[in-house]
This record gives structure tokens, sequence and C-alpha cells, in this order.
């Protein structure tokens, strides 16, 4: 990946990720220990179970395909379509109630060109749960790879780190799985 003036900055304590022909740049102290597609933040651990854990950054091959998103990607302009898979509002014992979402919004919402020149859709949701309790979530999509970024639950001192890392991503090597 070029890093110049006027492209993309890598720092030198960012470090080159590849999955399945996708480069992506982590910021320092992100890591991938549980699998390629996971990327997670230096504070974050796995899941139980040894799963991604909802503050993860994941990528998804073939998202239309598999019933994620629609193909064109109108679905990041819709208010409920936050609901995507493992994102949820957090369980908290001392509500006796159910938690569930109460409210949601957009409150970011755009489009830009990835690395490799691929066009890039994207969407960011803030959820207000029972009990008053809030969380972002976001997703990114590229409609000409049929590929799709997310992150659950997102790490608030990490929000500007999500972004960057999906803008860092070269395609120019990736072929999707059929």
């Amino acid at each position: 990946m070029a890093s110049s003036e006027s492209g993309f900055q890598v720092s030198d304590e960012a470090t080159l990720h590849n999955y399945t022909g996708i480069n992506v740049v982590l910021p320092d102290g992100w890591h991938t220990d549980i699998a390629d597609n996971c990327l997670s933040p230096p504070e974050v651990g796995p899941a139980p179970g040894g799963n991604c854990p909802s503050e993860a950054l994941r990528i998804r091959i073939n998202a239309s395909e598999e019933g994620l998103i629609d193909p064109e990607g109108a679905e990041l302009t819709d208010p409920d379509s936050w609901r995507r898979p493992w994102a949820s509002c957090p369980k908290r014992p001392e509500l006796n109630a159910r938690i569930r979402a109460e409210h949601s919004e957009i409150v970011e919402h755009g489009d830009f060109l990835l690395v490799s020149g691929e066009e890039t859709k994207y969407s960011e949701w803030l959820i207000t749960c029972t009990g008053g309790g809030t969380f972002r979530t976001r997703a990114w999509y590229v409609p000409e790879a049929d590929l799709e970024f997310d992150v659950p639950v997102m790490v608030e001192e990490r929000a500007e780190e999500y972004d960057l890392i999906v803008r860092s991503a070269d395609l120019s090597r990736f072929k999707a799985i059929s």
C-alpha cells in the first residue's frame, strides 16, 4: 500500500493485514487473534466461547448473497437496518426488564472511495436501549465487491480507527468467494 501526502497515511506503528486478498492497515495494537476477518481494538479480547467480540470490526464477503444487506446498499439509509448480526443492546443484570432498543437514528451516512477505487457506502446508527444506555454501530458496504465491513458495538475511543481501517482497504487482489 502506498502512503503519500495526497494518499492514505500509514503510521510507523500500523501493520498491513491481508484477508483473502483484502489488504487493510491496522492501527497500533489492533489484532486478529480470533479469525482473520475479525479485527479487534487493543483493549478487546475474545468473546465467551472464543467468538469474535461485538466490539470488533468484521469483514463479510458475499454480504448481499448471504442476506446481510441488499445488493445496492440502500438499507444503509434505514434507521432500523442497524439490526445486523451481533448488534444488540448490552445485557445489564441490574435491570429486571428485558433490555431492548427503544430508539435508533442514523447519525452519519455517506460514501467514499477505497484506496483501490471502489465506491463504499456507510452509515452509523445511535441506539438508545431500555434504561437509557446507548451505543453506536456502523456498517460500510462495497456494492461492486459485495463486501461489508461492520462493527456491532463500537468502542467510542476507537471510532475514528474503525473508519480508517475500512478507508485503507485495497481490494486490487481480492477475488470474491463463490
